[in-house]
């Protein structure tokens, strides 16, 4: 049974039902629409948004690599010109998940866009020797793109009919690896021309993705009627549908006054709260420590040159790519849960094996590189399955919070899988840990053990929200109901 404020009356008498299963409602409407031109435009916009942000976002390894020499930086200034945007991420990502519940969808995630491509590009006008000034730059750059990735999600969870919703919010993550490609390779072929200024003044191109948004996407009909915006939700859906002005049925209301939940209401529900806190703070503590981790330890196992091993994890970033899309094809087919237990699960085993028997050999391949490789194939599909997953398990009306809460929950999973990975190798580097081969097996359990976080929070508070229309409010109780009760 629906929630009083998720109901909207019938149409009037006599006149034709156009909704899905003779409902009439506007829900109903949106459900049953195909996915059309302005759709798939809108997918567009936001996919590349995606690989702007992630190019933005991590074009700074590279930058504060090439500065450290010349600005003769110390170890604490480059520690914190690489962290101000973690901690910029998650205060955004908090911020901004309000401010998308509260004012809409579509200004969150403009305006968060505007945010970290201005502060990006702003970059390339710091004096030299500003290490202060690049922080401060590289903490908005953090805000911004912790601040539009809830909206965009979020939008486009509740932009796409349900029947296609777990398919193609899993797809908006898979050009993510094209986010980090593409920052290497400008680096890597525009640096000895641009210099690292020009590198960083291409942080405000992504502006026009943003005004391009502005211009193309539609506000979230769910959100719109969540709040009580009716007309405003009817004249979207008559956009969306390509349908004339004043063409749906002239009755459809919120039968109940809306009442905006405040923002701890997200804490209300603890098997919520402790499924998105396991789940993201999980993942993101795994996904970190193979990053970090992978490439050194990879060196000194096989004793190979650094930059021959970073190739290899090129071939790790196609593996993974792989991975996104056919997770993302298993959650549409199989549902989320079935998709979150099987990476994760599988993940935790692989690395837990990585680190027992990282000395041992199948054949002539190490068994250190064939976990990482596998591995790599469901660590990335669970992060397909995962990024849009709190958007689906809160109402409409406090979902981008919940996406901005888990954001920063994987912001905290980052910070705290540097530490302790730090700490286990004992070389008092806590942003870029010294790994070495005795701090293998105690640094990969504890990433395999990470992943396994994720697997029992999907095993046991998991809630499954595949095929399933999405509440609007928090009234009713009850996990997401299924789309054909609507």
């Amino acid at each position: 049974m629906a929630a009083p404020a998720d109901r909207v009356a019938a149409a009037a008498p006599g006149r034709a039902s156009p909704g899905a299963g003779g409902t009439g409602t506007l829900l109903a409407l949106l459900d049953a629409a195909p996915l059309n031109r302005r759709y798939w435009a809108t997918m567009a916009l936001v996919m590349l948004q995606f690989v702007c942000e992630i190019f933005d976002f991590f074009v700074v390894s590279f930058l504060v690599s090439a500065l450290a020499g010349e600005w003769h930086l110390t170890f604490g200034q480059s520690g914190v010109m690489l962290l101000a945007a973690g901690v910029g991420t998650i205060v955004g990502a908090l911020l901004f998940g309000w401010l998308g519940d509260r004012y809409g969808r579509k200004p969150a995630m403009v305006g968060g866009a505007l945010l970290y491509c201005t502060a990006a590009g702003a970059i390339a006008l710091v004096p030299d020797g500003g290490w202060i000034a690049f922080s401060l730059l590289r903490f908005l750059v953090g805000a911004g793109y912790g601040g539009a990735g809830p909206a965009q999600f979020s939008l486009i969870v509740e932009y796409t009919p349900t029947r296609h919703r777990t398919f193609m919010s899993g797809l908006v993550t898979v050009p993510a690896a094209i986010g980090l490609l593409l920052s290497s390779s400008v680096v890597a072929i525009g640096y000895p021309t641009l210099g690292w200024r020009g590198i960083a003044a291409l942080g405000f191109a992504p502006i026009v993705v943003a005004i391009a948004i502005a211009c193309v996407a539609p506000e979230s009909v769910r959100w719109l009627l969540a709040n009580g915006r009716v007309e405003d939700a009817r004249r979207t859906l008559e956009r969306f549908l390509g349908r004339a002005p004043d063409t749906l049925p002239a009755n459809l209301e919120v039968t109940a006054p809306p009442v905006r939940p405040p923002a701890r209401a997200l804490l209300a529900d603890p098997r919520r709260l402790a499924l998105l806190l396991m789940v993201y703070t999980g993942m993101s503590i795994t996904v970190t420590g193979v990053v970090l981790w992978g490439p050194t330890l990879l060196s000194q196992l096989l004793r190979i040159p650094t930059r021959q091993a970073a190739t290899y994890f090129m071939y790790l970033g196609v593996v993974g790519l792989a991975g996104r899309l056919v997770f993302t094809w298993h959650a549409h087919r199989y549902g989320r849960l079935a998709a979150g237990r099987v990476t994760a699960y599988a993940t935790a085993l692989l690395l837990a094996i990585a680190a027992l028997w990282h000395d041992a050999f199948l054949g002539s391949v190490p068994v250190f590189l064939a976990c990482l490789l596998v591995s790599q194939f469901f660590m990335d599909g669970s992060y397909s399955n995962l990024v849009p997953y709190a958007a689906e398990i809160y109402p409409v009306r406090l979902a981008s919070l919940a996406m901005g809460l888990a954001s920063a929950c994987s912001g905290v999973g980052k910070i705290l899988g540097t530490i302790v990975l730090g700490l286990l190798a004992g070389a008092g580097n806590l942003v870029t840990p010294a790994a070495t081969e005795r701090g293998i097996v105690p640094g990969f359990l504890f990433i395999a053990g990470s992943a396994l976080v994720t697997a029992l929070g999907f095993t046991f508070l998991g809630i499954e929200t595949h095929g399933r229309a999405l509440r609007l409010d928090a009234g009713g109780g009850g996990d997401t109901a299924p789309a054909a009760s609507r």
